[in-house]
């Protein structure tokens, strides 16, 4: 079976068809939708053609599914980066889905749909490619990213929580175990570097308990990453390295930013707040340190 390039903007297609072949049809903005499915459409066909070049550029296989190494070669840290692809895309979807003038409930249902799917579709992918392999933990941990809004429209309590990212290149180790095993990587790919990535659960204490004192823009973070302890064994694997943890401030971007309140503006701090910015930050794993301030 081979994919083309459109694959995964053919899906999107099928699912908008089924979309506006319901009730709801009626309320949308046809113009809207024209403008959304065509902007969703070439964005992903160039994350496709993107990704294909990154990931897929290798001569594909028959399909098989992932050997083990998925747990062993990021220790895990791609599995909350496949949990933010889905988040994203489903937010992608489902805010596009309410511009055109479809109500909350449905646009939510529909963008976990479409973030679903496309996590599929990127471990049919990866089950062709030689390196790699589909995961049903990559596509699990995806497809609940992608179901994270809608759960959260359903209960208020996980609507104080909120799952964030941030890179910083502190080390090398990446590109230095890459030319070891004679792959030529592009100085700014970034996507599995994954000892200079760190992702965050954020807690707003405002949203849980009562406080007198303790600003509302303010959150606590746990981080979790990969150090650079990695090496590779004798079959070109990586092996080793260490979990991070970490304890730290966050910041609740639309609430720092209240005054700027313009319907762009809104839009704009929504997605800045899925970074974590520098703040006062303790590691606690596997060694304990405090960084004054830490991407």
């Amino acid at each position: 079976m081979k994919f083309k390039s459109l694959f995964l903007l053919l899906i999107y297609l099928l699912l908008f068809n089924n979309l506006l072949a319901q009730t709801e049809v009626k309320k949308i903005n046809k113009k809207r939708v024209l403008i959304a499915s065509s902007s969703i459409g070439l964005a992903l066909g160039g994350s496709y053609w993107y990704v294909k070049n990154a990931w897929w550029a290798e001569k594909q296989t028959g399909f098989h599914f992932d050997d083990g190494a998925d747990f062993t070669y990021a220790l895990n840290v791609d599995k909350l980066g496949h949990f933010m692809g889905g988040l994203q895309a489903s937010d992608v979807f489902s805010s596009s889905m309410r511009w055109t003038g479809m109500n909350e409930k449905k646009s939510l249902w529909y963008g976990a749909a479409f973030g679903s799917v496309i996590q599929l579709a990127i471990e049919i992918k990866d089950g062709y490619a030689p390196y790699w392999g589909f995961s049903k933990w990559d596509l699990a941990l995806g497809s609940a990213g992608s179901i994270w809004p809608l759960a959260q429209y359903y209960n208020n309590d996980l609507k104080g929580i909120d799952f964030k990212f941030s890179y910083y290149k502190r080390s090398d180790i990446y590109w230095k175990l890459e030319q070891q095993r004679n792959k030529e990587i592009n100085k700014n790919s970034w996507q599995d570097d994954y000892p200079n990535q760190t992702y965050w659960l954020t807690f707003d204490l405002n949203h849980f308990t009562e406080t007198c004192c303790w600003p509302e823009w303010l959150n606590l973070a746990i981080g979790f990453g990969l150090d650079d302890t990695q090496y590779l064994n004798e079959n070109n694997t990586k092996k080793g390295g260490n979990n991070e943890w970490y304890i730290a401030l966050d910041y609740d971007i639309p609430k720092m930013l209240k005054k700027w309140n313009s319907p762009s503006a809104k839009k704009v701090k929504h997605w800045l707040n899925y970074f974590h910015l520098p703040a006062p930050t303790i590691r606690i794993s596997p060694q304990l340190d405090f960084y004054p301030l830490f991407l």
